[in-house]
């Protein structure tokens, strides 16, 4: 039995195959398995590249803001309180990263994306869609997991390692904490791809944090980036074993 059909087993196990897509990738960004078909072809994530608009704020201001979210606009509606650059990530709150990107400088997140290999949205956007709100922010899947990879190698740069510490608090206690295995991670919920689906639910995980060697990139319907996250942990560990 060949370790692609041991992957493939494993998944069609846990769900029916119609309902769940991913793609894994080393740390180089070559990808290693896949069963997401038209893996080049757009999607909205919602909030999964909240980490690319950090690092381009970054790139930008000297200090990241701290402020108070009450629940108003946001997701979570009892509001996550004081939320500084890393909590705003394990969160993915929404008032954290609307006034985040109110105030991004638009030629920084070109730049960036670019240095990711990310298409850069268009500065008529407004900054909802840049959080993954509305029509959101598409991107080609098969980029995303590169952009995360290239993120993940980046590990020793001063901007990553803010970005990387709220992706793992995100395991750890954030959105992502169904996961069950330690790792860097960011979920996102979008709208349904199709009106039989209620919605979309994303997340990505580097794995293992101390030697990364699995990027994967996951996605199922009917569901939120949170409750995705809870289904990957069997994948996760074959992947990176």
């Amino acid at each position: 039995m060949t370790r692609r059909t041991i992957l493939m087993g494993s998944v069609g196990a846990l769900w029916p195959r119609a309902s769940a897509r991913w793609i894994a990738a080393d740390l180089s960004g070559r990808i290693r398995e896949s069963n997401w078909p038209d893996s080049e072809q757009p999607v909205c994530f919602g909030s999964l590249l909240k980490p690319f608009l950090a690092l381009a704020y970054l790139a930008a201001h000297s200090e990241s803001p701290v402020i108070d979210c009450t629940g108003a606009g946001c997701w979570y509606r009892k509001g996550h309180g004081r939320q500084d650059m890393i909590a705003g990530l394990a969160n993915s709150c929404n008032v954290y990263f609307l006034r985040l990107s109110e105030t991004l400088n638009r030629a920084a997140l070109d730049t960036t994306c670019l240095s990711y290999g990310l298409a850069p949205p268009s500065r008529l956007w407004p900054a909802s869609r840049l959080i993954g709100l509305g029509p959101g922010w598409p991107q080609a899947p098969q980029a995303v997991i590169r952009a995360f990879s290239l993120l993940a190698r980046n590990a020793s740069e001063p901007h990553t390692r803010v970005v990387l510490a709220g992706m793992l608090r995100c395991c750890e206690s954030g959105t992502a904490k169904g996961i069950g295995l330690r790792c860097y991670a960011k979920t996102g919920t979008a709208a349904p791809s199709e009106r039989r689906y209620s919605g979309e639910g994303y997340v990505i995980a580097i794995y293992p944090v101390d030697t990364p060697r699995t990027i994967l990139l996951f996605s199922r319907h009917n569901t939120t980036g949170a409750e995705a996250a809870t289904h990957i942990r069997p994948l996760l560990a074959e992947l990176g074993s």
